[in-house]
């Protein structure tokens, strides 16, 4: 009996290894950054201003807070905005990479005060935990980056938004930051 068992949990530990490798490569395969060959633009966000305000102090500009849901798979090839920006996850994972420009990453300490903020260097992929958050100064440094969504369902972002309201809000960009159309 014992020689007749050992065969089985050998069957059923390699039908497991092959089970947790399978859940790894679609795991691999999910939160990838927009395909090499993907036209300029996005997949599956939907965004919504939740407030704003015309702020004095800055003339031309809006500052906003907008609410974006990422669907599964959602991406968005290199783009820009005119804008100083911090993005918050509020569920989900969020997949961004910095092509050009500066950016910072802040990362949740349980439900106290974020870390330090740390520079996020050109060419750096990240991915976003809740209440993570990344921000960048597109007025201090013209900022070009990709972003995706790095969970199995959808992620929800948070966004303050200062932007210049005589411009569209997002460029999508070729590889040397250049506008494309």
């Amino acid at each position: 009996m014992t020689t007749l068992r050992r065969p089985k949990v050998l069957v059923a530990v390699a039908w497991i290894a092959v089970l947790l490798g399978a859940v790894g490569l679609s795991a691999a395969a999910r939160g990838a950054q927009p395909p090499p060959d993907a036209a300029p633009g996005s997949v599956g966000f939907q965004s919504a201003v939740l407030g704003g305000i015309d702020p004095a102090v800055a003339p031309g500009h809006r500052l906003v807070l907008a609410e974006v849901v990422l669907e599964p798979d959602a991406y968005a090839t290199s783009h820009t905005h005119p804008t100083a920006i911090v993005v918050c996850v509020q569920a989900g994972a969020l997949g961004f990479s910095l092509q050009h420009g500066t950016a910072t990453v802040s990362r949740a300490q349980g439900a106290g005060t974020p870390a330090a903020a740390e520079p996020l260097a050109a060419g750096t992929e990240t991915v976003l935990q809740p209440r993570d958050c990344v921000a960048f100064d597109h007025f201090a440094a013209h900022t070009a980056h990709t972003g995706w969504n790095a969970a199995e369902g959808p992620t929800v972002l948070w966004e303050a938004r200062l932007f210049k309201t005589d411009e569209p809000y997002t460029t999508f960009v070729d590889a040397e930051g250049m506008p494309v159309s």
